[in-house]
């Protein structure tokens, strides 16, 4: 399948049950000969700060989020993504099943 990912930023994504995960922020990818292909999606909030952020100025804060339990970012495998609606983004898993990153 072939979608374009800028198309995907910022969009809603629910789980298998109907629940609210978060955005799609970042996306990890792996070059392939002419193509890049999806490794995982990262979504949630805190997955924004990977994404317009300067290191040297989130990593306090980063820190400071992650004390607290707040910073959260769920990566998500691209075989766990259903993409058959792009506009409409749904998890084959449940929210309680996702692996956060740090």
């Amino acid at each position: 399948m072939e979608i374009e990912l800028e198309l995907l930023i910022g969009r809603k994504v629910r789980d298998v049950d109907g629940a609210n995960v978060g955005r799609i922020e970042e996306f990890r990818v792996e070059r392939q000969q002419n193509a890049l292909l999806v490794e995982a999606y990262l979504i949630g909030a805190s997955a924004l700060i990977h994404r317009l952020s300067a290191w040297t100025l989130v990593r306090p804060i980063q820190r400071f989020l992650s004390a607290k339990s707040i910073y959260s970012v769920y990566e998500v495998p691209w075989q766990d993504m259903d993409l058959t609606d792009p506009h409409n983004p749904v998890l084959r898993t449940a929210k309680r099943d996702l692996r956060h990153s740090r």
